[in-house]
């Protein structure tokens, strides 16, 4: 399983006119959702973006909202989080102001954050024999489990795994990556990372959403 997919950059990576991304959520007085802008400027840890639309009217965001935006160049994309610190307009251009919160991460091809999250799936080995595990970090490109019988290492097995209500894995294909030996215990219990293959792009960036959801709500921001 590939560990963590960020590089941390300097915020001279966000210039301006890189299309950007904004995931807001919902609070009162606003509905949050998922914006499209473009990055004007960027001043020290300032960064002014064209203030989206939708429907044809301006989406002015609520002062002191923290946001996860997402700057795309041609090779990375950049990630942090930032609050809003106003709405205002400057040669006619509406514009919403954020400061940078923490640290801008850049997400290379086929690396993934990982983060802990301890639920409950199955696993169905080659041989079709299905067995409970337990999940221990996961990313959008496999995960750590624990489970009752020794896998083989390279083998392809198939997992079922729900992260969220609308979000879960169904026969999905993965590959056993590593046997973690160091931290085998004497209850009978074997660890193993497992890499995920064949996983639609949808389904990765829906995971990623995920993941970066719980990153914000153990930072305490607002995820609802």
């Amino acid at each position: 399983m590939l560990a963590y997919f960020l590089e941390e950059v300097d915020v001279s990576k966000i210039k301006p006119g890189l299309p950007l991304r904004i995931e807001a959520s919902s609070i009162s007085g606003f509905t949050g959702g998922n914006f499209k802008s473009t990055v004007e400027d960027v001043q020290d840890e300032i960064v002014k973006a064209a203030m989206p639309s939708l429907k044809g009217r301006l989406v002015p965001f609520p002062v002191g909202l923290t946001a996860r935006l997402s700057a795309i160049d041609k090779m990375s994309l950049y990630v942090f989080y930032a609050v809003v610190l106003e709405n205002k307009e400057e040669g006619n251009l509406p514009l919403t102001l954020f400061k940078i919160r923490g640290k801008i991460r850049r997400v290379q091809r086929r690396r993934f954050l990982r983060i802990k999250f301890v639920s409950n799936g199955t696993i169905k080995t080659p041989d079709n024999e299905e067995l409970p595990f337990m999940s221990f970090d996961i990313s959008a490109g496999g995960m750590k489990i624990g489970v009752n019988k020794r896998l083989e290492v390279g083998s392809i097995v198939r997992i079922n795994f729900q992260f969220e209500n609308d979000l879960f894995l169904a026969n999905q294909e993965a590959k056993v990556i590593r046997k973690i030996e160091d931290e085998e215990g004497t209850n009978g219990v074997f660890y193993y990372g497992i890499e995920f293959f064949n996983l639609p792009l949808s389904v990765q960036d829906r995971i990623m959403r995920f993941i970066f959801k719980l990153e914000l709500k153990s930072k305490g921001g607002n995820t609802r």
